[in-house]
């Protein structure tokens, strides 16, 4: 019960001070105070302080990185990501006798870093290919509607970013009519037996 009085009455007397005042010592130190005291000098404040958690400015183009001296005190923050999508397969394409061999690129931009690796998903199924670039062959993909994901894990197996879900289909000549690998589509109003 002592505990709740006191934040209550921590509360209401912050909610409520809206005077400060300020002062130098004798060695030049600036004070503040919610107490007035001989020498000091009023400082209104406004009536709301408010603690919110702000965004860090973006840096603009071609402004400087903050220097060393700055940043050596503070802890390293990992930045994720920026961009990283699958860019081939296209999304809904359809790929034509690939023998069984799916040809992937990944587009993602910083370039994988140290220690961090990619894990991919086939039909939600994970796979232990371990692909040690943004460009690799996912082998034994067959015919029929797939969906393909990439993530980036770190070491300790932790995802850290994945791309959207990228659906593809595979289609083979049929051995039964190996003269139709790409059949053309019909056209609406035209002949059917040309």
């Amino acid at each position: 019960m002592r505990k709740w009085i006191l934040l209550a009455s921590f509360l209401s007397a912050s909610a409520f001070a809206a005077t400060a005042y300020k002062w130098v010592d004798e060695n030049g130190q600036v004070h503040y105070s919610d107490r007035p005291r001989e020498g000091a000098q009023e400082v209104v404040l406004p009536s709301y302080q408010g603690y919110g958690r702000r965004a860090a400015p973006r840096p603009r183009a071609g402004a400087a990185s903050p220097s060393p001296q700055n940043t050596a005190n503070q802890p390293a923050v990992e930045r994720p990501y920026d961009r990283m999508e699958i860019a081939s397969p296209t999304e809904q394409e359809t790929l034509w006798n690939i023998g069984g061999n799916l040809n992937v690129a990944v587009d993602m931009a910083p370039r994988l870093r140290v220690g961090h690796r990619l894990v991919v998903y086939l039909d939600g199924n994970r796979l232990e290919l371990n692909p040690p670039s943004a460009s690799f062959v996912v082998p034994e993909v067959f015919r029929g509607t797939h969906s393909l994901q990439v993530a980036v894990v770190d070491a300790f197996d932790q995802e850290l970013v994945r791309t959207n879900p990228r659906r593809f289909m595979v289609q083979q000549t049929s051995a039964l009519n190996p003269q139709r690998a790409n059949p053309r589509p019909a056209i609406p109003g035209g002949s059917a037996g040309n």
